[in-house]
């Protein structure tokens, strides 16, 4: 998806949490590789919540934890 919507996605080591940013006209993804996969799925999922996916052919389980990201954001 991130290719789709030309998100170039960083990953990098430090003390940070990782997010969506727009940096120098373009927009990125940096996800911290510090982080248990786990971590990095779910900020992805949070980033992806927040921009319009509903017409990308994903998987299943993805577009459920994009659902629920965008769900908990709701309140």
């Amino acid at each position: 998806m991130a290719d789709q919507l030309e998100i170039k996605i960083i990953q990098g080591k430090g003390n940070f949490n990782g997010g969506y940013c727009i940096l120098e006209d373009e927009p990125v993804i940096v996800l911290n590789k510090n982080k248990p996969i786990e971590q990095r799925i779910k900020k992805l999922a949070e980033i992806f919540s927040k921009l319009d996916v509903s017409n990308f052919s994903v998987k299943p389980i993805v577009r459920e934890m994009i659902d629920i990201e965008r769900a908990s954001t709701l309140f």
